[in-house]
């Protein structure tokens, strides 16, 4: 596969993403995944914005104590425009290589509060959003989305906002946020946006192993891959892959292996107190 980009701020192509997970995706887990071959780039979880939100410090602390050695990008959320710019500043104080906006997350505390993915029902609004941001935002500005909120047919809205504000990379989850994580992820609707957008395109949906990855990236032609919930399954998967793709032997974990990471991830996740 040969990206239509041949590179991007974060390096040559095909790029491999840690998804933010809230609650999930923090310092440790971070420095865990490192461990094990680790991403090229990672996304904070996501700092919650609102009228009187400050950058929250557990998530701030990803950023000022990077154990990965790889570019940070710092997302958000929110729907109010000055308290997105307002942090969006705030955050370029910090060693980020760019400033992400959520439109993708499903979660229903967050979609019906309109911020997430609840913000791909009002398209207007998100073209609104995207203006202010990329006046105000000096370094990169990345935006992660999903197709629709109930439907994909907004997908055709949404394609020529995110081209009008000149994104310098969006990550499509190739599912409605009502699809949540149920259905079969549309690959088509990511390889549409590859097509279409002058911006690289990050793949996003159900990539669980070395094999799905290579062919997600050959039904899209995106620049590279998001990959979060198969990574806590696998944390060898971006190893693997990188095997994969130069036709190496692909390493294998045996059950010690397994066990070991296991006991890891718990040590990892686990409060001081619960030890």
């Amino acid at each position: 596969m040969t990206c239509r980009i041949e590179s991007t701020f974060i390096g040559p192509s095909p790029i491999l993403a840690l998804a933010p997970m809230q609650d999930v995706t923090d310092l440790t887990f971070w420095k865990l995944i490192s461990s094990f071959g680790g991403a090229d780039v990672y996304f904070t979880e996501y700092f919650r914005v609102h009228p009187t939100s400050t950058l929250d410090r557990s998530i701030l602390r990803s950023i000022t104590q990077n154990p990965t050695g790889r570019p940070v990008i710092a997302q958000m959320i929110g729907n109010d425009i000055p308290s997105l710019v307002r942090t969006a500043r705030e955050l370029q104080n910090y060693p980020i290589v760019a400033v992400d906006l959520n439109l993708g997350c499903p979660a229903p505390v967050v979609y019906r509060k309109c911020a997430g993915g609840g913000l791909l029902r009002n398209p207007e609004q998100v073209d609104a959003i995207l203006g202010a941001l990329r006046e105000a935002i000096r370094i990169k500005f990345t935006v992660k989305t999903r197709i629709g909120f109930d439907s994909a047919d907004v997908f055709s809205e949404l394609l020529p906002i995110f081209a009008k504000h000149s994104l310098d990379l969006l990550t499509v989850h190739g599912r409605t946020v009502k699809e949540m994580y149920r259905s079969e992820v549309h690959y088509d609707y990511i390889a549409r946006a590859v097509a279409e957008l002058p911006c690289p395109v990050l793949a996003n949906g159900n990539i669980y192993s070395a094999k799905k990855a290579d062919e997600v990236l050959e039904l899209t032609s995106a620049c590279g891959l998001m990959i979060g919930r198969g990574v806590i399954r696998n944390p060898w998967l971006f190893h693997q892959f990188r095997q994969y793709s130069r036709g190496e032997p692909l390493f294998i974990p045996r059950g010690h292996d397994v066990l070991a990471y296991v006991r890891s991830l718990y040590e990892a996740v686990c409060a001081p107190d619960v030890r």
